[in-house]
């Protein structure tokens, strides 16, 4: 089974069971309460959902990289970043492994 195309993660169902905390901490931010408790006090947000200590460090971290390849879904793990204030681009670049000028110069358009 391919579970990598051009370097990325593939969404298997293997993948989805792991990531299963963090794709539904990352569901639960639909809900306005959840967004303002979540920004407000991050931690115990995290806790209090059951994402384990390696979930939560990379949420913590911002490291959404590290999300997908646990098992994050990223259609979800873009709702973690909506909640913090971070914009889908940072979110590819990160991805992608590149600054945020390096990501947006290699655009189509630009």
């Amino acid at each position: 089974m391919l579970d990598e195309i051009s370097g990325a993660a593939v969404f298997t169902g293997e993948r989805s069971r792991a990531g299963y905390r963090l794709n539904r901490m990352a569901m639960s931010l639909t809900d306005p309460a959840n967004r303002e408790a979540f920004v407000a006090d991050e931690t115990g947000y995290l806790r209090g959902i059951g994402l384990n200590d390696v979930e939560a460090d990379l949420v913590r971290r911002r490291d959404w990289k590290g999300m997908i390849e646990a098992g994050g879904n990223i259609y979800l793990i873009i709702k973690i970043a909506g909640a913090l204030g971070i914009a889908l681009y940072e979110v590819g670049a990160h991805t992608a492994g590149m600054s945020l000028e390096q990501f947006m110069a290699q655009r189509k358009g630009r």
